[in-house]
């Protein structure tokens, strides 16, 4: 599985995403808004979620799918660092790569779809010297109930490709965030914020 590093904070409507160009000698590159559709999957007692995982199947701008399996969280100082496994895939249809993993854990039978998200993400792309270095994704987060919206909430990701938690230009960009107004580092996953969005008894940092 790869590895996923991100930090990531709660922002306000009213969050306008900073020109991070030129930041600690970081070239920036805006690619614009996508429209994310995720459905995340797990069993009514949450039994995935429990055990570690996080599992969803997700379109960007109504293209192909991708299914990602999520596990093994922890922190490396502000970011939370997860493995993650990703295979193109049907919605309706769990790969074999990912039933793989899941054996033992779980009872597939029992997986079924239990949270809606629909995300438009602008993003920018940071790059040091032509080498991507980190993502910078500004979220705003609608939770679904069928054709309702129960909840919408919004947060900004530095999400690292080819750099680490400790490299300097971390906090140099986090501080132009928060000098924008973006909150202090949290752990809480989208995928969590729509459960309890949606009345499930689940730890607020999960």
């Amino acid at each position: 599985m790869a590895v996923e590093r991100e930090i990531k904070s709660s922002v306000a409507e009213t969050f306008v995403l900073p020109d991070l160009d030129g930041t600690a000698g970081l070239h920036a590159v805006d690619r614009g808004v996508r429209m994310l559709d995720a459905t995340y999957w797990d069993t009514d007692s949450l039994q995935l979620m429990r055990s570690g995982y996080g599992l969803r199947h997700r379109t960007t701008d109504g293209a192909a799918g991708r299914w990602t399996l999520k596990g093994g969280s922890r922190r490396e100082g502000d970011a939370m660092v997860r493995e993650e496994l990703e295979v193109p895939g049907a919605p309706t249809e769990l790969p074999t790569e990912v039933s793989e993993r899941l054996r033992g854990v779980i009872r597939l039978a029992d997986l079924h779809p239990v949270v809606t998200l629909r995300t438009a993400r602008h993003v920018v792309d940071l790059d040091a010297g032509g080498t991507p270095w980190a993502e910078v994704a500004d979220d705003t987060v609608s939770v679904r109930d069928g054709d309702r919206e129960v909840e919408r909430f919004r947060e900004v990701e530095l999400e690292l490709v080819g750099g680490e938690g400790d490299d300097p230009r971390v906090g140099a960009v986090l501080s132009r965030l928060r000098e924008a107004g973006a909150g202090a580092p949290e752990s809480s996953s989208k995928y969590g914020r729509g459960l309890r969005a949606l009345g499930y008894d689940v730890p607020p940092r999960d």
